[in-house]
């Protein structure tokens, strides 16, 4: 393997705790990490999208509705069942190899795992990611009127760690395929790669790599000094220099990732608000007057720089206009120089300002208040606990917003989302590991009030957080099998169990506190205690009769495992 590749490669290993597994298997993990991130807003689950050695041909697999990764056909019919007729759907599938080859062989074998995957009837597979992701794709096509254009689009990408010429059989197999593809009749879209590792590096680096972009300003004028924030400007830019500059990446596709701290995704262009902002793009008079009609749009940078009449910004965030750019994007084909758009520009590195502003910038109209759990009193409260752990081998850092700690040195491993905070908690203390594992939409519509009570007691994350944390540790050092990874969400659940016994105090109560204790205490270090009991949790959930992915979606199964325990 290339050294580039190999320094790279090493790196997401260490910081993920992915040691255990043989190179390939990590490289496999490496590629769909980087590939498929680059096609959704927040954080990746790598077990959610990787394949097992029962796999036939396909080593990454995601559908991805809205930005959102969908990890059952339960929660892709809740969201399409919603008002909005124009969802964004990508299926993605990889195959990565550790050779420098780009062999046809294997390329061939790709394809028709692909092709069994999209048009078997009667789809058989024993990975249970594929056979997951084939019932999510059943629900989608049984919804396809109200995905845009009538059909998903499909990424495909094929991954060496060569460097890709451009050899005629390969291509002539590309074409061919994707000509397969077509006829299916399947697809909106059809993207299919030949990536090499020049490539992959690119895709790699830009999953922490900050976004850095200059804009051409036809007036800007400077807030006075404002306590914490650094810089702050109001400007009028041309809306084609906008779309260009801030909202197209190098391949012509949207950045989706700059409206991950924008709390609304976008709605579609059939969203009647949407709807107006297009008409007025549209209209002549109306275009004219549209940086008066139109809000503007907010944008968040952690460094703001004006050198004349050009704006510099890096790690730049839209906290709001999500749809005026959307719409915008949409319509970039007839749109001229003679569009304007107002602009607001903060630069602030302050947590408490930057959720302020989130909030404030997002309140005009009706916003699903899941939406702001990072903004809650109770999520700062919680990160200011972890942080009380500064220096000690339990040392996690709870991110509150995407991307929080991604310029700074912290492995990975010791980084836990809200997302996946939240889906420890349900796991762990709601006794409800199958919504973790499987329907995290819906543990959102049932637990959102529960897990973000205000009341709820913060060492309540950080035990659950700690005790996933412990485990991918284990399962580093492979002082646990591999597949404890697959299962944590049941295993953090049968230590909790274990250590702290099956009567359960209220959350918010201060026993929780002397309960949770115990369980840190055991879990603060990596000895064998923790691993003998670790690998007692484990024994019970893989003694299950017939252990599948349906069978550990179902809350019985999870009792059952309980019920084990003396």
């Amino acid at each position: 393997m290339h050294r580039i590749i190999k320094s790279h490669l090493d790196s997401f290993i260490n910081s993920n705790g992915l040691n255990s597994h043989s190179e390939s298997e990590q490289f496999e993990m490496f590629v769909n990490f980087a590939i498929i991130s680059s096609k959704m807003a927040g954080t990746v689950d790598i077990d959610n999208i990787t394949t097992g050695k029962g796999d036939d041909g396909t080593d990454g697999l995601a559908i991805i509705i809205n930005e959102e990764l969908v990890l059952s056909d339960s929660d892709a019919a809740s969201i399409l069942s919603t008002e909005r007729k124009n969802n964004d759907v990508d299926l993605i599938f990889v195959q990565s190899k550790t050779s420098e080859s780009f062999d046809l062989g294997d390329f061939l074998k790709f394809q028709e795992s692909i092709l069994r995957f999209v048009d078997e009837e009667d789809y058989m597979a024993i990975d249970e990611v594929q056979t997951n992701a084939r019932r999510i794709f059943d629900v989608i096509v049984e919804n396809v009127p109200r995905i845009r254009n009538g059909k998903p689009s499909v990424i495909i990408r094929y991954v060496t760690t060569g460097i890709y010429k451009q050899p005629e059989a390969l291509e002539k197999a590309k074409l061919a395929f994707i000509d397969k593809l077509s006829q299916l009749g399947y697809f909106d879209k059809i993207d299919l790669q030949f990536i090499d590792r020049n490539q992959m590096t690119k895709v790699w680096v830009d999953t922490y790599a900050g976004v850095i972009s200059k804009l051409p300003m036809i007036s800007n004028a400077p807030f006075p000094p404002i306590d914490g924030i650094e810089e702050a400007y109001v400007a009028i830019v041309r809306a084609k220099d906008f779309i260009d500059e801030l909202l197209t990446n190098e391949e012509g596709n949207l950045r989706n990732n700059v409206f991950e701290e924008n709390v609304r995704a976008f709605l579609g262009v059939e969203n009647p608000i949407n709807i107006e902002i297009a008409k007025t793009i549209n209209s002549a008079n109306g275009s004219s007057r549209f940086p008066v009609l139109n809000n503007g749009i907010t944008i968040v940078s952690e460094d703001v720089r004006v050198q004349g009449n050009m704006l510099h910004l890096h790690n730049f965030q839209i906290v709001n206009g999500c749809q005026t750019s959307n719409v915008l994007f949409e319509n970039k084909e007839i749109i001229d120089n003679e569009l304007m758009i107002n602009i607001k520009v903060v630069e602030t590195t302050n947590e408490d300002v930057f959720s302020e502003l989130v909030r404030a910038t997002n309140s005009q109209t009706k916003v699903d208040e899941t939406q702001f759990l990072s903004l809650r009193p109770i999520s700062k409260r919680i990160e200011d606990y972890f942080n009380t752990y500064d220096g000690q081998d339990g040392r996690l850092y709870f991110e509150r917003r995407d991307k929080q700690y991604a310029n700074n040195d912290f492995p990975n491993i010791r980084i836990f989302s809200l997302n996946i905070a939240a889906k420890a908690v349900c796991a762990m203390f709601l006794e409800r590991p199958d919504l973790s594992f499987r329907y995290p939409k819906r543990m959102y519509e049932l637990y959102t009030d529960e897990i973000f009570s205000e009341d709820i007691k913060e060492i309540v994350f950080y035990t659950a957080s700690l005790a996933l944390y412990r485990l991918y540790v284990l399962v580093a050092k492979a002082d646990v099998q591999q597949n404890a990874r697959k299962y944590k969400w049941h295993t953090i659940l049968l230590l909790r169990v274990i250590v702290g016994g099956k009567e359960l105090p209220k959350l918010n109560s201060k026993k929780m506190e002397t309960y949770c204790q115990k369980i840190i205490d055991v879990c603060a270090k990596s000895n064998e205690e923790i691993t003998d009991i670790y690998n007692k949790a484990l024994k019970i959930i893989t003694s299950v009769e017939d252990l599948t992915d349906d069978r550990l979606k179902r809350q019985a199964i999870m009792n059952e495992m309980i019920e084990t325990i003396k």
